[in-house]
């Protein structure tokens, strides 16, 4: 899982920026959204507009540009270093993750989101893979089974880290084992938003098929329509169109059928995209999503019942918001709520008491100053 995460140099981040999902907090409640004992697996960050949450994400699943053959946002191929500092012409990145208590640091630096200039990947200390093209373009393995592996990458701006995944047998050792979780990890990671009828997405590639085929092909329209009156929306769904191209409707009683993609609205769209992406997160195929203002056109009943869904997956998530009333002990636990600013305030260093079950943490939040 991911654990600490530091950027600079990137969009609105100028100096180095950190966000840390470790948590020295033993609550006894709602354990079940923390990992490995201190690794946070459900956060949720607040901030103003503009503060950097989106960029944020998108910092985060930066790695997935160049280490798998991943969807990248067509504003990061225009808008990538930050602009006070674009003559330096290098976005800095460094990961900490933790994969059976082994611990992995990964640090580059970019010029673009497809070029890397420099890579260091450290394994408990160990420095596994080091590659510096300001210096030379040899890179240098450290791994078992990488030796005989060409590292003359002078002519090509292939990530040292894909090559060596890509093409090196590694031998069977905890070392290894413990790199390709690494890369298995990044290959599972997503930014999403669902505020638009086609989702923004950044990291794992989505499906190539409409929603209506992903869900039809996964026999999933009658759970699509539990799921939607569970938010609150009361409908029966159908398919309609021949085979191979079926589509998901509305059925009424009357037996006329309307198609979900044409008549949904805004927020029920917005539902059906994310119920796409559920189907992802709750399968394990996804090991890390960032969804950004996920409940922008929810009701709150909604959001909550949003955020409890996901309180349930394995998958490590991040959400988006401006709806102070999720942040309850009910749904997460004080160390899992954020606050980006200058830096990141996590909600259970906000307050200069032990912090209960009891207490309600929104009323809390909006008293501080």
């Amino acid at each position: 899982m991911l654990s600490k995460f530091s950027v600079k140099n990137f969009r609105n981040f100028t100096n180095w920026f950190e966000f840390n999902f470790i948590t020295d907090k033993n609550y006894e409640f709602n354990s079940e959204v923390i990992s490995n004992k201190n690794v946070i697996k459900h956060s949720m960050v607040y901030g103003q507009n503009g503060c950097g949450k989106s960029n944020l994400g998108l910092a985060i699943l930066d790695l997935t540009c160049h280490i798998s053959d991943s969807s990248v946002m067509p504003s990061l191929k225009t808008n990538y270093i930050n602009a006070r500092t674009a003559q330096k012409g290098v976005a800095e990145f460094q990961y900490e993750f933790i994969f059976e208590n082994s611990v992995v640091i990964y640090s580059y630096g970019k010029s673009t989101c497809f070029n890397t200039v420099y890579e260091f990947l450290k394994i408990d200390g160990k420095e596994c893979v080091s590659f510096d093209r300001r210096k030379s373009g040899l890179a240098t393995f450290e791994l078992a089974g990488a030796q005989s592996l060409k590292n003359d990458l002078t002519k090509s701006e292939i990530s040292a880290v894909k090559y060596l995944s890509s093409n090196a047998v590694l031998d069977d050792n905890h070392e290894n084992n413990v790199f390709n979780k690494f890369i298995a990890f990044v290959k599972g990671m997503i930014f999403f938003r669902t505020l638009t009828k086609g989702a923004e997405v950044s990291g794992h590639s989505p499906d190539s098929k409409r929603l209506s085929h992903a869900i039809i092909e996964s026999n999933k329209v009658k759970d699509f329509e539990k799921f939607l009156n569970d938010a609150g929306i009361e409908c029966n769904l159908t398919t309609t169109g021949d085979i191979g191209d079926q589509r998901i409707a509305f059925d009424f009683d009357d037996g006329n059928t309307l198609e979900f993609s044409l008549v949904a609205s805004t927020g029920t769209m917005s539902l059906g995209v994310f119920y796409y992406w559920w189907l992802k997160l709750e399968s394990g195929i996804l090991s890390f999503a960032y969804i950004d203002e996920f409940d922008a056109y929810y009701h709150y009943a909604l959001s909550k019942l949003i955020v409890n869904k996901i309180s349930e997956i394995e998958c490590q998530t991040v959400l988006t918001t401006h709806n102070t009333g999720l942040m309850s002990n009910d749904l997460l636990r004080p160390d899992c709520y954020s606050l980006l600013a200058d830096k990141q305030y996590r909600f259970d260093q906000l307050v200069n008491k032990d912090l209960r079950k009891a207490h309600n943490l929104e009323k809390i939040f909006k008293g501080l100053k």
